[in-house]
């Protein structure tokens, strides 16, 4: 059963013929899908992630979807600096990446989109202002948001 509803698909479809002018990948990090849970080990919505970001992936063929098993490809994970899952890392045409931990639903389901779009284009929607202001950093700079359900 889809994600995504067949109106929000039509639309999403529309969005990134639109939106999307290179190509972009969600680099996905999950466990091994099994039917045996080890205690301790269980990845809460690495399934639904995974099905969701198929869903996503699917919508443009400007989208490409990777998997990794977090654990068997953990050179892999470190390299983009994942160290829990589900994880999707979205890289495109810009030199930054975009992590997403968890789930992207709800609020962050439109965050998700939004950065496929901006990686896409190799820009994000700042204003000169706060360009201004972070083009004054002498070094790298990690930046989290974190959200939750109110």
């Amino acid at each position: 059963m889809p994600l995504i509803s067949d109106g929000d698909r039509q639309f999403l479809t529309d969005h990134f013929s639109k939106e999307l002018t290179d190509p972009v990948k969600i680099v996905y990090f999950t466990q091994h899908d099994t039917n045996m849970v080890v205690p301790g080990h269980e990845c809460l919505y690495c399934k639904e992630t995974r099905d969701l970001l198929d869903e996503v992936a699917s919508l443009s063929d400007k989208i490409e979807l990777e998997v990794h098993d977090f654990v068997a490809d953990g050179e892999e994970a470190a390299r983009y600096g994942v160290d829990k899952i589900p994880a999707a890392v979205l890289t495109g045409s810009g030199k930054g990446k975009v992590h997403f931990y968890g789930i992207p639903s709800g609020y962050e389901f439109a965050a998700l989109v939004e950065s496929l779009v901006a990686m896409s284009k190799g820009t994000t929607p700042l204003k000169d202002t706060t360009r201004a202001e972070l083009a004054k950093a002498n070094q790298d700079l990690h930046i989290q948001v974190f959200t939750t359900p109110t």
